[in-house]
């Protein structure tokens, strides 16, 4: 069994952020539900064996997630359920900002907080390499016929990398607040002209984009470090005070901090000690 983070080859690594490898031959039937809390992602992904239930918990809409899905950037928490008979193996293509409007051709706002089937998107190939994931003999080969699939594909990319993905990068690594004017000041380009292009190539407005990654960012290092109290981490990525902080989670988590880091702990990876 397996739940690892794998960087891409060199020549990937323009488009590729890392891989998410999931491998589980056994799943407790009392732990299969997974939060996941808003986080700055879009990604492809094969589900080679067995599948997922996304269920929204503000809509309370449930949907089973296509073989081969496109998820666009996440903007509310969604919990997964798993399913597999006998076993489960899923690879997560996860894209560096910009990338997937690249690889796509079209604006990832259309994408936005979906999962969408990345077989009508692109073509009967990728059903292809479903079956090669799901008949890899070693991990390594899963990796192996998922790059090669991405390097004939991103041969056809015509859309050039723009300065905008520069800026997405840069709030990802360091959400700190930064004002509109300046951002379109780095891209060349006038303020509306920035917000527009912002958008479509990574599916939100750069406001909202900072404040997810600030979230997950703070998220992150409360899981890493509980010894550190919530009021510290606050102020150490800039919130004025906890109510501040308090107000995102209810955003994109729907719960308090607390209850967050509680349900957290207790996603099947952990609780199976992978």
């Amino acid at each position: 069994m397996i739940f690892n983070e794998i960087l891409p080859s060199p020549a990937l690594k323009p488009f590729v952020q890392n891989y998410l490898l999931v491998h589980l031959d056994y799943v407790p039937p009392d732990f299969q539900t997974k939060p996941y809390p808003t986080r700055i992602e879009q990604a492809l992904v094969f589900f080679a064996r067995g599948y997922i239930e996304s269920h929204d918990p503000q809509s309370g809409i449930v949907s089973k997630i296509t073989s081969n899905a496109f998820f666009g950037q996440q903007v509310s928490r969604l919990n997964f359920r798993t399913f597999s008979d006998p076993d489960f193996l899923m690879l997560m293509v996860i894209f560096r900002p910009g990338a997937m409007y690249r690889l796509l051709g079209f604006s990832s706002n259309e994408l936005t907080n979906e999962f969408c089937n990345a077989e009508l998107m692109l073509n009967a190939e990728i059903q292809s390499v479903n079956d090669q994931i799901a008949n890899a003999r070693t991990y390594k080969e899963v990796i192996e016929r998922a790059e090669a699939y991405l390097l004939r594909r991103l041969r056809t990319v015509k859309i050039d990398a723009h300065p905008i993905d520069r800026i997405g990068e840069l709030l990802f690594q360091n959400p700190t607040p930064f004002s509109l004017d300046w951002l379109a000041d780095q891209s060349n380009l006038s303020s509306r002209q920035f917000e527009r292009k912002f958008v479509e190539r990574m599916g939100v407005g750069p406001k909202l984009y900072s404040r997810i990654s600030r979230f997950h960012q703070v998220f992150m290092r409360k899981e890493m470090h509980p010894d550190l109290d919530w009021l510290t981490i606050a102020v150490q990525y800039g919130y004025s005070d906890y109510n501040h902080l308090a107000k995102d989670f209810r955003q994109f988590a729907n719960v308090t901090p607390n209850v967050m880091i509680s349900e957290y702990a207790h996603r099947p990876e952990i609780v199976i000690t992978l």
